[in-house]
């Protein structure tokens, strides 16, 4: 069972107007114990936005900031909210983008944001899609593969996940950090994978070679293992993962190769999936379309999504969905 702390509701509101689309603000949490949201200066208080179309929604889609993006930096770089608001979709943005290695904290906060929601709105528990860039991707997976796991630890199951250039295989990526300080070319890749070993070390007590089995247990996926480990959990839930396979800023701005990109356990775990009878198991690879707010090319970004791509899907879910639930 999930470790349960404390969540006091507070109703606000508070609007946030951003990127011309207005979003309520709902405070649920006046501490941060778990550092689920940095990069808020001082504020402590934990919340979410909400988007609600003029009609009852026909489903929800949740989108989470990457690791150390605000919520107010991902409304810049999504169409995704307006797009939901013009079909009936109510769109909840959680101030998520840190968050616990065990994700209990992350879960039992959303398990609070959709019974409200839920019980507000109507909105069908089967039609909450789930969403993010890296680390927002990863929580979305996460809590889509505890659904599955331990049923009684989550308020619903999701009705499908999408994720941006997420890292998938724990292991993958300790040898991955492993190779980065060894090249020691880009000083922000050797910082971040300094902090990654010293992290994966103290909470798996060394590396996957010590201590495989920790790692597979704590891993989305995980390449070689049976059923891809936990990614078993997924197969019946539909998938739909983005990628960037641009060489140029690999190998130039990185000095990395195909075994430091993150599209390959991405691609493993769909191929996986498709194995395991997942018919909604996708991956979509762009080449060279990742930019950052600022400008700067780069793989790991928002843009590599086709927003109008990913939305169509949501939309196609929910739509089978009602004409599944329809009595002939």
């Amino acid at each position: 069972m999930c470790r349960i702390f404390l969540l006091l509701l507070i109703s606000t509101i508070v609007i946030a107007s951003c990127a011309e689309q207005e979003f309520e603000k709902i405070r649920i949490s006046e501490t941060d114990n778990s550092e689920l949201y940095i990069n808020d200066g001082e504020r402590t208080a934990l919340y979410y936005l909400k988007s609600v179309p003029r009609a009852r929604p026909i489903g929800a889609v949740v989108i989470f900031p990457s690791a150390g993006e605000t919520v107010e930096e991902l409304i810049e770089q999504v169409d995704i909210p307006q797009m939901a608001d013009e079909s009936d979709v109510l769109t909840i943005i959680p101030s998520i983008n840190w968050g616990t290695e065990s994700r209990n904290a992350e879960i039992e906060m959303l398990n609070k944001i959709f019974d409200e929601v839920v019980s507000q709105h109507k909105v069908p528990r089967e039609n909450f899609v789930l969403g993010g860039l890296s680390n927002g991707g990863m929580i979305s997976l996460a809590y889509a593969q505890r659904a599955v796991a331990e049923p009684d630890d989550t308020f619903l199951t999701p009705g499908g996940v999408f994720g941006l250039d997420v890292p998938l295989d724990k292991a993958h990526m300790y040898a991955y950090c492993q190779r980065e300080i060894e090249r020691g070319f880009s000083d922000i890749g050797v910082s971040e994978a300094r902090w990654m070993l010293k992290r994966f070390n103290q909470t798996y007590g060394g590396s996957p070679n010590e201590f495989p089995e920790r790692y597979v247990e704590a891993s989305i996926y995980s390449y070689g293992a049976e059923n891809g480990g936990n990614a078993q959990y997924l197969k019946n839930i539909p998938i739909r993962m983005y990628t960037d396979l641009d060489v140029e800023w690999l190998l130039n701005e990185r000095r990395r190769d195909l075994y430091d990109w993150n599209g390959t356990d991405i691609v493993a775990m769909v191929n996986d999936l498709r194995m395991m009878g997942n018919p909604d198991a996708n991956v979509i690879v762009s080449s060279g379309k990742g930019e950052r707010l600022d400008g700067r090319r780069h793989p790991h970004s928002w843009s590599i999504m086709d927003n109008r791509d990913c939305m169509d899907w949501v939309l196609k879910l929910f739509s089978q969905k009602g004409a599944a639930a329809k009595p002939e």
